[in-house]
């Protein structure tokens, strides 16, 4: 009689336990993957940057999830719930960026690949340096006040971010700067500023030149002019 009890006991654990895998396993394919590639401003991939994958509307168990770039920039970020929103941002403890993509997992057991690279171009620095991937410029904004140009080239002189040496920039500078559409003022929204005109090298005594990011040109006007004006400082080409 107890060897039949023991033997209908054990009976009912393997029974337990085969639906417990069981149970597991339904739980563990109820998830998704997402691949894409990280790449700098010139679309050379970048190593070592965490990837997070925020969930939109936020599901238990499924909130955020984290994957580093490999050599060739390449991640993949698994255990996403399956056709559901997220948002990817690449994290780093030395700089920031405002870059994000947006995107829906795949279904059940499926993966989703990103339709191209998600391309860093502006690093900004805790000291507030943007380093420029594509041009290998770095740059600093200047007070968002109107400036006229003594006080721009003074400000620029004066400047001690990242360990100074800051000069005023040319307006090709500026214009590899400008991009149409982007942010409040056809500029990266790394460069924080509520001005449109921005100055550039000296034209004579009585004016110089600067690029105007409302209307994406260059020009002069009076150095005396501060209405919307403000000062960028620019330092050489990375090495």
């Amino acid at each position: 009689m107890e060897k039949g009890v023991m033997q209908s006991g054990l009976i009912w654990l393997a029974l337990l336990l085969v639906c417990a895998m069981g149970l597991a396993a339904c739980i563990g394919s109820k998830s998704s993957s997402v691949e894409g590639k990280l790449v700098d401003g010139n679309n050379k991939p970048v190593a070592g940057v965490k990837i997070t994958a925020i969930q939109v509307q936020p599901i238990k168990g499924y909130e955020q999830f984290e994957a580093v770039t490999g050599a060739d920039g390449s991640f993949a970020l698994k255990g996403l719930l399956p056709s559901s929103a997220y948002v990817l941002k690449p994290w780093s403890d030395k700089w920031t960026t405002k870059v994000e993509a947006k995107v829906d997992s795949a279904p059940q057991g499926e993966t989703a690949v990103l339709p191209q690279p998600m391309q860093i171009r502006f690093e900004v620095s805790a000291e507030g340096m943007i380093v420029d991937s594509q041009t290998g410029l770095m740059w600093v904004v200047g007070p968002d006040k109107d400036t006229n140009y003594a006080q721009a080239e003074q400000w620029a002189a004066a400047c001690t971010v990242a360990g100074g040496g800051w000069r005023m920039p040319t307006k090709l500078e500026l214009k590899g700067l400008y991009q149409q559409g982007v942010g409040e003022r056809n500029m990266d929204p790394a460069f924080k500023t509520t001005g449109m005109w921005v100055w550039a090298e000296p034209r004579d005594s009585s004016s110089a030149w600067g690029f105007g990011f409302g209307f994406g040109g260059e020009d002069w006007i009076n150095r005396d002019y501060s209405s919307y004006a403000r000062v960028f400082g620019v330092r050489s080409r990375l090495r």
